[in-house]
C-alpha cells in the first residue's frame, strides 16, 4: 500500500465522521495498547518493528493497570 494514498484516504474518512481530534498515529497508539493489554508483548515488538522488548513496554506499559 502506498502510505501517501493510506493517509489521504484516512483523511477523507476522518473528515466524514467528524473526528477532526483523529491522527493517524493515535490509531496505532491503541492498536499496541489492546495487545499489550491482551499479553502480546513479543507480537507488538515485532509488528512496530522494535529491536527489543523493552521498548514497547517501557513507551505503552505505563497505559495498562499494574495487574495486566
Amino acid at each position: 500500500m502506498e502510505p501517501l494514498n493510506v493517509n489521504r484516504r484516512f483523511e477523507q474518512l476522518r473528515a466524514a465522521a467528524g473526528l477532526d481530534w483523529l491522527h493517524l498515529h493515535y490509531l496505532r497508539h491503541a492498536f499496541t495498547t489492546f495487545l499489550l493489554d491482551q499479553g502480546k508483548m513479543r507480537t507488538v515488538m515485532e509488528l512496530l518493528g522494535h529491536s527489543t522488548i523493552r521498548m514497547p513496554a517501557d513507551t505503552y506499559g505505563h497505559v495498562l493497570p499494574s495487574g495486566s
